[in-house]
C-alpha cells in the first residue's frame, strides 16, 4: 500500500480527536485555537488531562468558540458517587459527549470505576481509552468492552505500540484484537510515544500503522494531535503532515475518513 493523498488533494472538514488544555497545566484555549487556524483544522475534541476532574474551563471553551468544539471529561474515579457526577457533568453542557476512562482504575480498585464504565454505556457516550499496551492486551479487555456495546470506544494513541517489541509484535497483535468489537475505533496519535527516530517524519511508526489498518480498517481509525505534548516533538503541523501524506492509504475517501469523516459520526460540533 502506498500512500496518494497529499494536502491539497483533501477535501472535507478535518477534527483533531484529542487535543488538551487548560489553565493550571498545558495551554490554554487560545494557543490551541492559533494552531487550528493556521492549519486548517475545523474541530477539536477537548479531553481533560490527567488529575484534573474540575470540567468547567472546556465547557466553556467550547461555549467560547461554538461549532467547534466537543468534550471529553474527566471524572474521580475514587469517588463512591462517581457516576452520579458524569450525569451531571453530561446535563450540565451538550458539548460534554464523552469521558476519558483509565483501565488501570478498574484492575487497581477505584470504587466507583466499574460505575463509570456502566453510567458512560447506558448514556450512550464517547469514551476516550487510557491504557497502557498490556491493559489493552489482556484477555478480560476484551471481555470488558463486549459488556459495553452502547458506549463508543476510542482507543488512544494506536493502543500505544512497544518500538521495542520484537516482530511479529505478539503484544501490539493482542491489543488489536479489540478491533473484533464494532463499536470500537482507534485514535491516530501520539506517534512520538513509539518511535526510536531522533526527528519526524516518524516513518518506522507505519510497522504498526499497517498493522492497526488490517484490524481496524481506515473507517474505524481518526487523526488526533496530541496537543500540546507533540508541541516538544513534531509539533502540530508535522502531526497533521503524517496523517494527510505519510500513512498508507488507497482511496481519496479513506484518507477523509482517518481526518475528519470517521470523528464526525462520533462527535458533534453544531449542539453550542
Amino acid at each position: 500500500m502506498t500512500a496518494t493523498n497529499g494536502p491539497s488533494q483533501i477535501a472535507g472538514r478535518v477534527v483533531d480527536t484529542h487535543v488538551h488544555a487548560g489553565l493550571t497545566k498545558y495551554e490554554p484555549i487560545e494557543s490551541l485555537v492559533d494552531q487550528m487556524f493556521r492549519y486548517r483544522v475545523d474541530h477539536a475534541v477537548l479531553v481533560q488531562h490527567a488529575g484534573e476532574f474540575d470540567n468547567r474551563y472546556l465547557v466553556e471553551c467550547a461555549q467560547r468558540y461554538p461549532g467547534r468544539f466537543a468534550v471529553a471529561c474527566l471524572v474521580d474515579a475514587t469517588r463512591g458517587d462517581a457516576a452520579d457526577v458524569l450525569s451531571s457533568w453530561v446535563e450540565r453542557s451538550p458539548a460534554v459527549q464523552g469521558i476519558r476512562l483509565y483501565l488501570g482504575h478498574l484492575t487497581g480498585g477505584a470504587p466507583g470505576a466499574e460505575a463509570l464504565w456502566e453510567r458512560a454505556d447506558e448514556l450512550g457516550l464517547n469514551v476516550t481509552v487510557a491504557g497502557s499496551l498490556r491493559e489493552l492486551a489482556a484477555p478480560e479487555t476484551v471481555r470488558r468492552f463486549a459488556r459495553y456495546s452502547r458506549a463508543r470506544l476510542h482507543i488512544e494513541h494506536l493502543g500505544h505500540p512497544d518500538p521495542k517489541e520484537p516482530e511479529p509484535y505478539p503484544t501490539y497483535r493482542r491489543a488489536l484484537e479489540l478491533a473484533r468489537l464494532p463499536n470500537t475505533a482507534l485514535k491516530v496519535s501520539g506517534f512520538y510515544g513509539f518511535t526510536t527516530s531522533p526527528w519526524s517524519p516518524y516513518l518506522d511508526t507505519l510497522r504498526f500503522v499497517e498493522l492497526a489498518l488490517e484490524a481496524f480498517g481506515p473507517r474505524r481509525m481518526m487523526w488526533g494531535s496530541d496537543f500540546p505534548p507533540v508541541s516538544f516533538r513534531e509539533g502540530f503541523h508535522n502531526a497533521l503532515r503524517f496523517a494527510q501524506v505519510h500513512i498508507p492509504l488507497a482511496s481519496y475517501e479513506d484518507r477523509a475518513a482517518l481526518l475528519g469523516r470517521t470523528a464526525l459520526g462520533a462527535w458533534r460540533f453544531d449542539l453550542l
